[in-house]
């Protein structure tokens, strides 16, 4: 695993309404012949304390694994629909993803992963999400 600065933008898309954000966090990642793991803790303030795994493969498909105050695990594939619960301090939510697109451009120096897809609560559209993720090898200052 290498330490990374770790740059993420989130766009929603919901009810005709955009709704955007940036966040910069420190983790780690690491590239395999399959793909890629990126680890990061969340920094937003509801999200403090937790911990986000993404697991890449290829440009088909993204295993999201968050532990913490908010815990999933989220499959995001290409053109299939799968259902991922999300448990919250307010009780569990259970959600179909389905992935538009995947794009994984991170290499043993970092890259970039973008991705975007749906989510609905009883086949009934909630949301379109696009996530750009920027991984940059943190160097270590001697």
């Amino acid at each position: 695993m290498k330490n990374a600065i770790i740059t993420i933008v989130d766009r929603h898309f919901q009810d005709g309404e955009e709704y955007s954000c940036e966040l910069t966090t420190s983790g780690s990642f690491e590239v395999s012949e399959n793909g890629c793991v990126v680890n990061y803790i969340e920094t937003d303030e509801e999200m403090t304390d937790c911990r986000t795994k993404l697991t890449v493969e290829g440009s088909k498909k993204i295993t999201m694994t968050r532990t913490g105050k908010y815990n999933t695990e989220m499959v995001i594939e290409k053109e299939r629909r799968h259902l991922c619960c999300y448990t919250t301090p307010y009780g569990e939510l259970m959600m179909g993803i389905y992935a538009n697109l995947i794009s994984n451009e991170i290499g043993e120096n970092g890259g970039t992963l973008k991705f975007s897809y749906t989510i609905d609560f009883n086949n009934t559209p909630a949301s379109e999400n696009e996530l750009e993720i920027t991984v940059a090898e943190k160097i270590r200052e001697e």
